[in-house]
């Protein structure tokens, strides 16, 4: 799991297997990243707790 805002994380977004662009991010890093994720503010820790909180 990777998260970027910016063009020096692309690599990281393509390489991962889940990859989310935060939502202020460029359009150019949003279209690498498989996900989108809120801003920056908080958007990390948002996913994050929903990934650790999801039931199967």
């Amino acid at each position: 799991m990777a998260f970027g805002d910016g063009g020096n994380d692309i690599e990281m977004l393509r390489l991962a297997g889940q990859s989310y662009a935060m939502a202020n991010a460029p359009l150019l890093v949003q279209n690498e990243a498989k996900y989108l994720a809120p801003s920056n503010d908080d958007g990390v820790l948002s996913v994050l707790e929903a990934f650790l909180t999801e039931e199967d």
